[in-house]
């Protein structure tokens, strides 16, 4: 494998859920039911990140983001955590290429594959979530 094959495959984060079917399915099935439990009221866990420092992490506020956006409160979106809905639809692609059937599954993985590679977009979703998270702690939103 040449370089630059391997480089592009770091970068391909859905497509890996959805060929690793049985890691696919448990990330996709564990999120359904934490996200479950939280929306029901349940503290699944409290955050182990905000526990120690008393900042929120990164992750804070998605779930209750989802939740907002699926009732169409957006400022209440903008107030949890903006990236929740982002990590929603990610889900919702690994989730339906994992729904496909083998032979469009393996050519859905390639062309998403292949996307991934090309816009790099784990390393932007990344450093966006990051400032944001920094924004955060400092109150600048």
């Amino acid at each position: 494998m040449s370089r630059a094959a391997g480089d592009g495959k770091r970068w391909q984060v859905a497509a890996a859920l959805i060929e690793d079917r049985r890691l696919g399915w448990a990330m996709v099935l564990g999120g359904a039911v934490y996200g479950l439990l939280s929306l029901s009221g349940w503290v699944v866990f409290p955050c182990p990140f905000k526990t120690v420092t008393g900042l929120p992490c990164p992750g804070c506020g998605m779930t209750r983001a989802c939740h907002a956006a699926l009732h169409g409160d957006w400022a209440q979106v903008l107030k949890m955590n903006p990236f929740g809905p982002l990590l929603a639809v990610f889900w919702g692609v690994v989730t339906a290429g994992l729904l496909l059937p083998p032979g469009a599954r393996e050519g859905f993985t390639g062309w998403l594959g292949r996307v991934e590679s090309f816009t790099r977009w784990p390393a932007w979703a990344l450093a966006a979530l990051l400032f944001y998270t920094l924004t955060r702690w400092f109150g600048l939103c």
